[in-house]
């Protein structure tokens, strides 16, 4: 009876589509409410072995908040320090322990795939200001600023990280027979922070216990991030191997409180979707749409040449060696309204949000009135500055995501030592991983104004919420984005949108942006490219060596 109606509803093939979604069997690979259970009793009874206390969170693989568990005598807060002055961005700024851990469990769990397996301190290696850390006169890591992304305050975040995404070892993400489902973050030691000397092989307690915590759970050896190379650099994983076996205690006898509900995994954000003759997904709440002076044909079309691209170009982040990049993909209009986004299977969930965040971002920088729209919401320094560097915000050049970070590295030229600041970033005495510039000073009030989280208990899956934008600026809602892989699209040299594209190596990201965009192109006479800043060319798209696969 139900295949009849849902015929007479959606047709014939739609109805059939529905009926076998509708029948088929729970996957076995998320996590169920006994996972996080077993998962929180393994770390906290290695926390009591090491004579710790700690906060425990579980997420799920698209950042859902499935646990948290304070042990009895735990902090209840940590503090954000890294190399800045207190006061300067959120250097110094108390937060609640349970939010380090929830932001912890969720990075280790939407950045890892079946692909690649990455943790809080893999994400800390690349996102500051040389790459690798330390190494002086090297570019900026490929995912500076990646850590102001899938914010509580997102309008496309699945579920909002309350810090956003973390740097601070201690989250690591787990697996069930191979299958990426989720993460586990561990908080106790007082300092929220990132990892400023990879060298020292430090182990700090907290990732001790979280990689206890997944025994049982544990990433395939192959796709961990200690067997990604980037540049030639290999990434890290842990510094922990061989943590401590210790008996486990059972959940009910665990010393501590259960903080936020034990859930299993809810079902997923993701439906599928198939795009240029490329099977993948499309977020539920966003649909394919028109915008302002674009078609949904036109967004189509985008997308589809953009999937295309990906399913041919060389992955720069996955195991095994010869895969293909695995991606997400959004297309905007002028204002800001995603028209429609499109994830390749496996792609890190990550990018949903930061796909977004790049397609803003180019799109905002080439308006012709950024910068009045910059000096209303009271960031008129930033203007002032790139002003100086006759960079004026009036749409008189077209920035890719890759130029508008180029202009926002403590050093410019990026990364070369003994420079100035570039416009939009923090000036470098100033400067650290929690205070970048203008992308932090855009979202810090949405960020630190109680309550920190925007999302309520009452928010439904596939829906969107009230307004809770992250920036006052409304066509930069979820922030801005300031690593490469956006690209702003014309028609002739009108502006009409952007295409953004997140989850894998930044080259391959701006490779796959240009063949989503290669109908859509900017005057070339405008390009960032054509453009020098203290005697310096600014980038617009840089592609990887060998971008395509035999």
């Amino acid at each position: 009876m139900r295949g009849i109606l849902l015929k007479k509803k959606y047709g014939f093939l739609t109805g059939f589509l529905l009926l076998f979604l509708f029948t088929l069997p729970v996957n076995s690979q998320t996590l169920s409410a006994s996972d996080v259970q077993t998962i929180i009793a393994q770390a906290v009874s290695t926390a009591v072995s090491l004579n710790q206390r700690v906060t425990v969170s579980v997420t799920d693989k698209e950042g859902n908040l499935l646990g948290t568990f304070t042990m009895t005598g735990a902090p209840s807060t940590t503090l954000i320090r890294s190399v800045g002055l207190a006061g300067q961005g959120l250097e110094a700024l108390g937060v609640p322990s349970a939010a380090a851990s929830h932001s912890k469990a969720g990075t280790a769990g939407i950045f890892s795939t079946g692909g690649n397996a990455f943790t809080t301190r893999t994400a800390s290696f690349i996102i500051q200001e040389h790459f690798p850390p330390g190494i002086d006169n090297r570019p900026g890591g490929p995912l500076y600023g990646v850590q102001f992304s899938t914010l509580p305050c997102s309008d496309i975040a699945i579920a909002g990280l309350p810090l956003g995404l973390s740097g601070d070892p201690g989250g690591i993400p787990v697996y069930k027979s191979g299958t990426s489902v989720g993460g586990v973050g561990i908080e106790g030691d007082g300092v929220y922070t990132v990892d400023r000397n990879p060298l020292d092989a430090d182990q700090p307690f907290e990732e001790i216990i979280a990689v206890s915590a997944t025994r049982g759970y544990e990433a395939p050896a192959l796709i961990r991030g200690d067997n990604i190379l980037v540049e030639g650099i290999r990434l890290p994983f842990t510094n922990v191997e061989n943590p401590p076996i210790v008996a486990t205690i059972p959940f009910g006898s665990l010393p501590g409180t259960v903080t936020a509900p034990i859930l299993a995994a809810p079902a997923s954000d993701f439906i599928p979707m198939t795009a240029g003759g490329i099977a993948g997904q499309a977020s539920s709440r966003f649909p394919i749409i028109a915008g302002a002076g674009i078609t949904a044909a036109e967004v189509e079309q985008i997308l589809g040449s953009a999937a295309q691209t990906a399913n041919i170009t060389r992955a720069g982040i996955r195991q095994p060696i010869g895969s293909n990049a695995r991606v997400s993909i959004a297309v905007v209009d002028v204002n800001g309204a995603v028209l429609g986004i499109f994830r390749q299977m496996d792609a890190p969930v990550f990018g949903l949000d930061v796909s977004v965040q790049k397609a803003r971002t180019s799109m905002f920088f080439a308006r012709s009135d950024a910068g009045a729209k910059l000096q209303t919401a009271g960031f008129s320094s930033y203007v002032s500055r790139a002003a100086t560097d006759g960079i004026n915000l009036n749409g008189g050049i077209a920035f890719s995501d890759r130029a508008v970070g180029f202009l926002h590295r403590p050093l410019f030229p990026d990364g070369i030592n003994e420079t100035e600041a570039g416009p939009f970033s923090s000036l470098l005495a100033d400067w650290s991983p929690f205070n970048v510039g203008l992308q932090l000073d855009l979202i810090r009030t949405a960020l630190t104004s109680p309550p920190m989280v925007c999302r309520t208990a009452a928010r439904t899956k596939r829906k969107l919420l009230p307004p809770c934008p992250c920036t006052a600026i409304p066509e930069l809602p979820n922030g801005i984005q300031i690593f490469a892989g956006g690209v702003p699209i014309y028609r002739g040299s009108t502006l009409i949108g952007a295409v953004g594209v997140s989850g894998d190596g930044i080259d391959q990201d701006d490779f796959i942006a240009a063949g989503g965009a290669n109908n859509f192109a900017p005057p070339v006479g405008i390009r960032s490219d054509r453009t020098f800043v203290r005697g310096v060319r600014l980038p617009f798209l840089k592609f990887p060596a060998r971008p395509t696969l035999p």
